[in-house]
């Protein structure tokens, strides 16, 4: 059997779009679906709460919002003690194609060195999302990818290229150092040894910190072109900008200190960078301008903490 994690956080309409999905999208499949709700504020809606009788659903509630992997380990680990096999972790605003899981089952189970895999996700519009993580993120890294956004992207041609897998056929699955958190599936052996995710981050650096588990302990990961899934990209986020900004510089920095071993002057620099963007969409939102205390709250609790 799979289980399915789907972890929610207000947004009910994509959650019960997305089972929908499965339940469209694989008629005769075994799997379980585990919906997380991460503490939500908004009440849940009615067509979702009528779902919640179905016997492939089990409905668990999280008692705060610690985020991303705090709201997962609670699917993954009741999915692990009712012995699944594979366990699939969604966002709630994934839409699933037909046999998109069955052909991510599939490839596991053939493939025994493979622990994750992932599918290839397409925007709503129709074009493929942006494959990260086709090497790893390493300190060095972390500035080549801020430069491909700036005039000086040129110098960061070949990394971009080998990071963001743009020269690789995209009908044949292919290794990669880590796949989108918006949807994978692990082995239950797999499984066992990389979780719980680690809760240190509440959201953002999820996919670079599993890439370093993953390789720590020999597994391969891989872009399964055989699966494919389409990605509301940004849903869940699109109405908390300077928070998610927040959440995602709170992050780096962690990342940099626990899992890069980094000394302080090889992230202040980023940080003054992105502290600096900060400011400066603080004269354009009204949002930012309303998160500054938030920002430096987050931010500088994590320069301060120990590793």
């Amino acid at each position: 059997m799979i289980g399915i994690v789907i972890l929610n956080f207000n947004n009910w309409d994509e959650t019960y779009k997305c089972i929908l999905s499965i339940f469209s999208g694989e008629p005769s499949l075994n799997y379980h679906i585990y919906l997380v709700d991460n503490s939500s504020s908004v009440p849940i809606s009615d067509e979702l709460r009528q779902m919640l009788d179905h016997p492939k659903i089990t409905f668990l509630l999280a008692e705060s919002n610690k985020g991303y992997s705090a709201g997962n380990n609670i699917g993954i680990k009741r999915a692990l003690d009712d012995q699944c096999e594979e366990i699939l972790i969604t966002n709630n605003d994934i839409i699933f194609m037909t046999d998109s899981i069955s052909n991510l089952k599939q490839y596991l189970q053939a493939n025994e060195n493979v622990g994750i895999v992932g599918p290839k996700v397409y925007l709503p519009d129709k074009s493929v999302q942006v494959i990260n993580y086709g090497i790893k993120m390493g300190k060095k890294e972390k500035y080549m990818y801020f430069l491909k956004n700036t005039p000086l992207r040129f110098v960061v041609k070949n990394f971009v290229k080998r990071f963001n897998v743009l020269d690789n056929d995209l009908s044949e699955p292919f290794k990669v150092y880590a796949v989108s958190g918006c949807c994978f599936m692990i082995s239950k052996q797999c499984a066992r040894k990389i979780t719980p995710f680690d809760e240190g981050t509440f959201l953002f650096e999820e996919e670079n910190i599993l890439g370093f588990k993953m390789e720590k302990l020999g597994y391969e990961t891989v872009y399964c072109t055989y699966s494919e899934v389409i990605h509301a990209h940004g849903q869940s986020t699109k109405n908390m900008k300077a928070f998610s900004y927040s959440c995602f510089v709170e992050s780096e920095l962690y990342y940099f200190k626990k899992y890069l071993n980094s000394t302080i002057v090889q992230y202040v620099p980023l940080y003054i960078i992105r502290t600096f963007k900060f400011l400066l969409y603080c004269f354009i939102e009204e949002d930012y301008r309303q998160n500054i205390s938030l920002y430096f709250t987050k931010t500088l609790r994590m320069l301060k903490r120990r590793r």
